[in-house]
């Protein structure tokens, strides 16, 4: 409940769009009230005028108030839930939004490896699913129980003026009702309630994970297993919801009841005013009528309240998501590091999981500014380890990386940004213009320097050639390039990127050989202040300009045959 309360504090920020769409979810209930209150005095005071009148009595009756009144309540009934609609799903959509940028900007510092223990589509289901779940926190669950109490006692108020008693009754009876039947309620839709959350968020990471190996999949005929997998999931999950609905069912039967039995004890006591001539016959109507409404405003509350488990457990992944694994984050103040102070490896030993072999072992590395280091090796030695060492990205198991006299994984992300670029192996484009994703890695560069990165990378002349040239749409994931063009692009968002230390992973997958030696050839020559590390298993590709290691048994050694 603490962390739930946490993120009721988080919804607070837009208190004056919650206070106001509140304000009209409660003048939407009590114009229900008064217009079915006020509805049955009028029926009842004009068929009492009019059998009186044909009796031969001599009464009168005004009309024009009481009709005046009814239109009013019906009027501001329908504008009040109109407003309200527009209030509280604007409110609820900007504390969305506030939340998963709460979410993004406690993500940012985490390092790779820290996300890299969340399953397939686990990270997506948490930043969209959990956070839409909140959604019903204020929308669902604290507002209707807000408007519920006080219109309990508007009604109670309302009461009090002909039956003080027989009000205090009513709403003690109907409040203690409601707040057991809500107990009963949390108490045993908890559990299920939890499970049914991490049921669908375990189908949705099945399903993610099915959907992306279709292929391989399909060709080693395992699709019907997994298939299999994916419907005891779904058959778990309408257990679970139909266990849940029986629940809710209940729930509504009980708040029913109850407040039948309330409609019946007012009638009971107001006959017995009405006999003492305490109240008029309109008034015993009135009050029956405004009982009777109050059954509208309890009625969601059972399907509110049921949602608290998974309130709660959503509320939990996303504030585990958000707390850091690496301790607090770094203080973003301080001047950056000076280009000319070198980036060194200090006996840095690594294994991604505990009881593996040593992929890194003891290795020292000093780079200076204008070194030009290619590392070469098969797939699977370290050498994307190694950059994300460089980068600051994984923890090294002994030893240290160091920018000068700073060691990396301190430095703060930002700043580390502004020192280090990185080419990762897997080519990540987003959708929207060619600018856009280029811009990425230099907001406030210029068109100029766009074009000499696309020269660079030998991409310009065919981006010159579409018809909107740098403001040419890509679909998602960079759709309308082929992948050696996808992956020249984000080779050259990464020259654009202010750091002094280039570190390339793999940079000519997907190219020609020789048009990936020659991009290499020109970015030799012309970042002469840049550190350029480059790590690839083709060694034909690397320019004589790149002093050569081989990454072997977790050791950086001097290549044997001269290349």
């Amino acid at each position: 409940m603490s962390v739930l309360g946490y993120f009721i504090r988080l919804h607070a920020r837009r208190w004056r769009w919650l206070a106001g769409g509140l304000l009209l979810m409660l003048l939407a209930v009590l114009s229900g009230i008064g217009l079915l209150a006020l509805s049955g005095w009028f029926v009842t005071a004009t068929g009492l005028t009019g059998l009186l009148m044909a009796a031969g009595a001599s009464v009168s009756l005004d009309i024009y108030r009481p009709g005046a009144g009814i239109r009013a309540f019906a009027v501001g009934r329908a504008v009040f839930r109109y407003g309200e609609r527009l209030l509280n799903h604007e409110a609820v959509l900007r504390t969305l939004a506030d939340l998963r940028l709460w979410v993004v900007n406690g993500l940012l510092p985490k390092r790779r490896q820290d996300l890299a223990q969340l399953r397939d589509g686990e990270l997506l289901n948490r930043i969209t699913t959990d956070v839409d779940t909140l959604d019903q926190l204020f929308l669902r669950l604290l507002a209707p129980s807000i408007v519920a109490a006080l219109g309990l006692l508007a009604a109670g108020l309302l009461m009090a003026i002909w039956a003080p008693l027989t009000g205090f009754l009513i709403v003690v009876l109907l409040l203690a009702g409601s707040l057991c039947c809500i107990g009963w309620l949390i108490w045993r839709g908890h559990r299920p309630g939890t499970e049914l959350a991490a049921a669908q968020s375990h189908f949705r990471q099945q399903l993610i994970a099915s959907l992306n190996a279709m292929t391989e999949l399909r060709f080693f005929d395992s699709d019907g297993r997994y298939g299999t997998a994916l419907l005891d999931t779904g058959r778990h999950t309408a257990r679970l919801r139909l266990q849940l609905g029986q629940q809710t069912a209940l729930g509504d039967s009980l708040l029913t009841v109850l407040s039948q039995l309330a409609v019946w004890l007012t009638a009971l006591f107001g006959i017995a005013l009405y006999g003492d001539g305490a109240i008029s016959g309109p008034i015993l109507v009135m009050l029956v009528l405004t009982v009777f409404a109050l059954g509208e405003i309890l009625r969601p509350l059972p399907t509110a309240w049921q949602q608290l488990g998974r309130l709660q457990w959503s509320a939990v992944r996303l504030f585990g998501l958000r707390q850091s694994d690496s301790g607090p984050v770094p203080d973003e103040s301080g001047s950056d590091a000076p280009a000319e102070q070198p980036l060194r490896m200090e006996q840095v030993s690594f294994r991604y999981r505990d009881g593996q072999p040593l992929c890194l072992d003891a290795v020292s590395l000093s780079l200076h500014p204008g070194d030009r280091l290619a590392i070469v090796g098969p797939s699977g030695t370290g050498k994307s380890a190694l950059l994300d060492l460089l980068m600051g990205e994984l923890e090294p198991l002994n030893g240290r990386v160091m920018l000068g006299d700073t060691m990396v994984n301190a430095i703060p992300p930002t700043r580390r940004a502004r020192q280090l670029a990185l080419l990762e192996q897997r080519t990540v484009l987003f959708q929207g213009s060619i600018a856009d994703n280029l811009l990425l890695a230099r907001p406030d560069a210029s068109d100029a320097m766009l074009w000499d990165v696309l020269e660079l990378v030998e991409l310009a002349e065919f981006i010159d050639g579409m018809p909107d040239g740098l403001d040419s749409q890509l679909g998602p994931g960079g759709g309308g390039l082929s992948g050696g063009q996808a992956r020249r692009l984000a080779w050259a968002r990464t020259l654009l990127a202010p750091g002094n230390l280039l570190l390339l992973d793999e940079p000519t997958e997907g190219l020609p050989m020789d048009q990936g030696r020659r991009i290499l050839e020109r970015l030799s020559a012309s970042e002469s202040q840049r550190v350029i590390v480059m790590v690839s298993h083709a060694s034909a590709v690397i320019p004589d300009t790149f002093r050569r290691l081989q990454l072997i048994d977790g050791h950086l050694q001097p290549r044997g045959d001269g290349r």
